[in-house]
C-alpha cells in the first residue's frame, strides 16, 4: 500500500511539505527493529504541536488510514518504531519542548519529544533540588514515552503512573481533551494532582491506542543530601533467603530506595564486570537516598539488619570510600547514561559506535517483561524457568529484576543475539515464544509487551467499548494493546 496523491496533499497542508516524509530508504528504515518484523510503514508525519497532530488525525480518519504514533521510537528490544500493523508513523519528536518547570512542588511540564538527557541538562542548568529517574536506555528516548509505555525508572518516584499528571490528547476524531484537573482553566492543583473528582482517566492512555498524548506534568524526586550505593554478590545457597529479607527490607524503607538483582550474564554483557564475572551468579546493586544525615545512618542500620546474615560482602559506598562515587552515582541521580546499549553490542561481539542505534546496526535484541510476587521461592523458580529456556536455544541468559514495591517485582528477560548468524532471528523468536508461553503458564503475566507479543493477552472487552468511543474509525495504532 502506498499513500494516494490526495491523503498526501492533504497532510502536507496540515503540516508542511517537508514533514511529510516518504522516501523509500526512510521507510525501510521505520520498519526495522531488533529482531524481524513484517509491518509496512507507508509514511512518516512530523508535526510540530497538538492542533497539528489533530489535523493529522482528522484527515486520516477521514480517510481511514492507520496512523501509529511514536514519541522518539527508541523502544528497542519492545518494537523500536515498527508499528503494530502496517501504519503511518505519526513522529512527535519535533515536538521538544519543556513548558513549565515548578521548583517548589518538583513537577515538569513536557510535549512527547523531550529527551531524558534533555531533562537532566536542565535541571542541572536551573540547579535544581530535584531530578527525574532516568532509564537503562538511550539517553535520547522520550521521557513521555517511557511513562505512557509504564517503563521503569532509576530510583525513587519510579512508579510512572503514580507520577504523572495533566495529559492533554488528540482523540481519534482530532478533538483535543485536557485530562485530570487540566480541565479546568488555569488552577494550580493542574500540575500537583491527577485525581479530580470522579472517575481517573490517565491511566488509560499509557499502554494503550485509544489517544496520541501531546502533552503531560511528571513529578521529580528530591535529590538527596545523603546517597549510598549498595552492592553485594548473592551466595547462591543465600537467593531464596535474601530476596525474601529483600522483600522485608522494602517494606521498612520504602520509596526512598532503589534495589536490584542481576546476573552475571548482565554484569558481563554490559561490561561491568571486569575481570568477568560467574554468568551464573547473582548480584545485589542499588542506592539508598538519604536526605540527612540521620535518616542515611537509618537506612544503612536497616539495610544491613535485613541482609548481612545472607550476604556477607554486603558494602556501602558514598564520596567517603569511593574515590569516582559522583560518576559511579550518576545513574542514580537522574544521569542517562548508555551503558546497558553495550550488552545489545556484546552480543554479536562489536564494539558500541558513538552513536549507538540497534536498529541501524543489526543488534539483535528481544525483552520479556513479566511481573512477579516479591517471593524468594517463587523468584528463584522464575529465574530457573528462563535459564533453562535460554540455554536449549544456545543463549545467554541476561536476567535482572527491580524491586519497586514491597509485593512484586518487575523481572527483565534479554535475549541478546548476533542477527548476522545463520536461523538467529528464528532461534530467538522461537524461544521468546516458548518462554512467554512458559511465563504465561506460571502466572507470570507481563506489565509491558513489545509488537512481537500483542496478542499474547486476552483483549479487555471493556477496552474494546472504550476504543470504539474515543476512536470510532479504529485509526489510532491499530493492533496495539
Amino acid at each position: 500500500m502506498s499513500l494516494e496523491t490526495d491523503v498526501l496533499a492533504e497532510f502536507r497542508a496540515a503540516i508542511g511539505e517537508q514533514h511529510v516524509l516518504t522516501e523509500a530508504a526512510l521507510l525501510r528504515a521505520c520498519e526495522t527493529a531488533t529482531f524481524p518484523t513484517t509491518q509496512q510503514v507507508f509514511g512518516l508525519l512530523q508535526p510540530a504541536s497538538a492542533e497539528e497532530v489533530a489535523a493529522c488525525v482528522k484527515v486520516a480518519a477521514n480517510h481511514r488510514v492507520p496512523l501509529y504514533p511514536i514519541s522518539r521510537g527508541r523502544n528497542w528490544g519492545l518494537g523500536s518504531r515498527v508499528p503494530s500493523n502496517h501504519a503511518v508513523l505519526l513522529d512527535l519528536s519535533r515536538m521538544n519542548r519543556i513548558l513549565h518547570f515548578d521548583e517548589r512542588f518538583g513537577c515538569l511540564t513536557l510535549e512527547p519529544g523531550v529527551t531524558f538527557e534533555q531533562v537532566h541538562a536542565f535541571l542541572i542548568r536551573q540547579k535544581a533540588q530535584w531530578f527525574l529517574p532516568t532509564i537503562g536506555g538511550p539517553p535520547d528516548a522520550s521521557v513521555l514515552g517511557n511513562f505512557l509505555e509504564r517503563g521503569d525508572g532509576i530510583g525513587p518516584r519510579a512508579e510512572r503512573t503514580a507520577n504523572m499528571a495533566s495529559l492533554q490528547v488528540v482523540l481519534g476524531d482530532g478533538s483535543i481533551i485536557d485530562d485530570g484537573y487540566a480541565r479546568f482553566e488555569d488552577i494550580p492543583l493542574a500540575l500537583l494532582s491527577a485525581m479530580p473528582a470522579g472517575p481517573a482517566f490517565s491511566s488509560i492512555f499509557t499502554q494503550s491506542n485509544l489517544g496520541v498524548v501531546t502533552r503531560m506534568t511528571v513529578s521529580l524526586a528530591r535529590r538527596p543530601s545523603h546517597l549510598q550505593m549498595v552492592y553485594a554478590p548473592i551466595p547462591d545457597e543465600h537467593r531464596v533467603c535474601t530476596i525474601d529479607a529483600l522483600q522485608q527490607l522494602q517494606t521498612v524503607i520504602g520509596s526512598e530506595a532503589f534495589l536490584t538483582l542481576w546476573n552475571g550474564g548482565k554484569l558481563n554483557a554490559r561490561g561491568q564486570a571486569m575481570p568477568q564475572v560467574d554468568a551464573n551468579a547473582w548480584f545485589l546493586s542499588g542506592a539508598l537516598y538519604g536526605h540527612s544525615s540521620l535518616m542515611a545512618q537509618a537506612q544503612k542500620e536497616a539495610a544491613i539488619a535485613a541482609l548481612a546474615s545472607g550476604l556477607p560482602a554486603l558494602q556501602f559506598f558514598d564520596e567517603s570510600n569511593l574515590p569516582d562515587f559522583q560518576q559511579q552515582a550518576g545513574i542514580y541521580l537522574g544521569q542517562p547514561s548508555t551503558l546497558n546499549l553495550q550488552s545489545l553490542y556484546a552480543a554479536s561481539q562489536r564494539t558500541m559506535p558513538e552513536t549507538p542505534d540497534p536498529d541501524r546496526d543489526g543488534c539483535g535484541a528481544i525483552w520479556l517483561c513479566p511481573e512477579i510476587p516479591f517471593d524468594g521461592a517463587t523468584i528463584v523458580r522464575a529465574i530457573t524457568l528462563c535459564e533453562t529456556i535460554l540455554r536449549k536455544y544456545n543463549l545467554s541468559p541476561i536476567l535482572g529484576m527491580s524491586a519497586l514495591s514491597s509485593r512484586t517485582v518487575r523481572f527483565f528477560v534479554s535475549i541478546l543475539y548476533d542477527r548476522t548468524a545463520e536461523n538467529a532471528d528464528e532461534n530467538a523468536m522461537q524461544c521468546h515464544d516458548e518462554m512467554q508461553a512458559a511465563l504465561l503458564a506460571e502466572g507470570f503475566y507481563p506489565y509491558r509487551l513489545g509488537i512481537q507479543s500483542m496478542n499474547a493477552v486476552a483483549p479487555s472487552p471493556l477496552l474494546e467499548r472504550i476504543k470504539a468511543a474515543l476512536d470510532p474509525k479504529g485509526i489510532l495504532a491499530p493492533g496495539r494493546y
